[in-house]
């Protein structure tokens, strides 16, 4: 038999019986005083009596929930206040803390002083609710003991590009922050235990370069909406997950062997008139081909339109050999139809899992759709047999959503699962769906089950 899972003990009331009649009561309160996240440290000195005076230990001080109840920010300051002027503790491992900071900058410098002070390992500040960049004068690149760093809208700096700390870092997440060239070089050279790189609305310009050839457990790289970033140059043989959002930008991944996930949300450039981004997406396939999981939208679908090349209509010749789930987003203006999705898949035989997710796009199949698109899909024997579930998000009982359903009931030979996720303002709908459709498709296909 095996052993039980252990279970996160949340509340005193959850310790096993015989642990509270065995131990003496000193030393139950002090393991829920110390180690218990702050939330339900503060749960129990209100409901029990045995704890109210209590004094407070914890390590774990994660306020990003403070706000699941309504309180003004007044109310929040105080009692974040109220705690770290009464943590008795030693140690603080974990300081989360989401909160405009306009007016609050000496406090919130105090708590961060007073959490260096006591070997923080975990620091999350997050100032975004302010709309402005705090400078809190604290050279977070010092610090010995990080193993998490998450700073958003709080600046971060390297004096001289050369680190004092840092060494135990793991993850490094900035947003809104000044990154140079010669900063990434540093947090390479020095953060040899780094895993994840999260850069997110940073002040960036030209090249990307990111060498991490000689790290052996950099595994994840996300890039969100960095507009003035022109080219990505990688090279992380370790590297196992992709994100990005934002305008298509050549890459450079010639040195990444390891790549398992892309999650590519594409974003179209409507300031640059004649902005065709089909090739630079072309050009940068071969980095995603030996994907399992692939996430992206209908920008990157669009590429493998037929298009002349040498005097004769050809598409794109890119196989994703080892795609096992594929998730696709539309969102308009675009011309994508049932016909891409198709084409998509056709060079993916062993995608197991697709999700279509619709739900701020409708359908439009123009002339292309009705005199080639169609008429090949109908001629079409195409069979995909590894196909088990698909998903489709945002479905609206539009004619060609009813095209797509039927064309996986017909082409998908191993489909278990055909689920319609219908946006609530659709139900409401008076016309209602067109339930005669399906349910044809469900007497037709008894082997699929097909939720609405």
């Amino acid at each position: 038999m095996s052993e039980p899972k252990n279970k996160k003990i949340k509340h005193i009331d959850e310790l096993p019986e015989d642990l509270t009649v065995e131990l003496p009561e000193h030393l139950v309160e002090y393991i829920i005083s110390t180690y218990l996240p702050i939330q339900y440290v503060l749960q129990n000195h209100v409901v029990s009596k045995t704890f109210r005076e209590a004094a407070i230990r914890s390590r774990d001080l994660d306020f990003g929930r403070i706000y699941s109840r309504r309180r003004s920010q007044s109310e929040v300051v105080h009692i974040i206040e109220e705690i770290f002027n009464q943590h008795k503790g030693s140690e603080i491992n974990r300081f989360v803390l989401i909160l405009n900071h306009i007016g609050v900058e000496d406090k919130v410098l105090s708590w961060v002083k007073t959490c260096l002070s006591k070997n923080i390992q975990e620091l999350t500040l997050n100032f975004s609710k302010s709309k402005k960049v705090m400078d809190l004068s604290v050279d977070f690149s010092a610090i010995e003991t990080l193993t998490v760093l998450n700073l958003r809208w709080c600046k971060f700096e390297i004096p001289n590009n050369t680190p004092k700390g840092l060494r135990l870092l793991r993850t490094l997440a900035l947003m809104k922050s000044n990154v140079t060239p010669e900063m990434i070089d540093a947090i390479f050279s020095n953060c040899i235990h780094l895993e994840t790189l999260e850069l997110t609305r940073c002040i960036t310009h030209g090249v990307l370069s990111i060498n991490a050839h000689n790290h052996k457990k950099f595994k994840e790289l996300v890039l969100y909406c960095m507009p003035n970033r022109l080219q990505i140059i990688l090279d992380a043989p370790t590297l196992e997950c992709y994100k990005y959002e934002g305008f298509v930008r050549i890459l450079d991944f010639s040195k990444v062997d390891a790549l398992k996930e892309a999650k590519l949300h594409y974003i179209q450039n409507y300031n640059w008139r004649y902005y065709d981004s089909s090739n630079m997406v072309l050009a940068n396939m071969v980095a995603y081909t030996g994907v399992h999981v692939l996430s992206t939208t209908n920008i990157f679908l669009e590429a493998f339109k037929e298009r002349y090349i040498e005097g004769e209509m050809r598409s794109p010749i890119f196989k994703f050999l080892n795609l096992k789930e594929f998730s696709i987003l539309f969102k308009a203006p675009n011309l994508c139809t049932l016909y891409h999705i198709s084409e998509f898949l056709k060079r993916s035989p062993k995608v197991e899992k697709v999700l279509i997710d619709i739900k701020e796009f409708t359908f439009e199949p123009g002339m292309l759709w009705i005199i080639h698109q169609m008429s090949y899909m109908e001629s079409s024997n195409c069979e995909f047999n590894s196909i088990k579930e698909v998903t489709i998000d945002g479905y609206k009982n539009h004619w060609h959503e009813l095209d797509i359903v039927e064309f996986f009931c017909r082409h998908a030979k191993s489909l278990k699962k055909l689920k319609l996720i219908i946006p609530k303002n659709v139900k409401k709908r008076a016309r209602g769906l067109d339930y005669a459709r399906l349910d044809y498709l469900k007497s037709r296909f008894t082997g699929v089950i097909v939720e609405v």
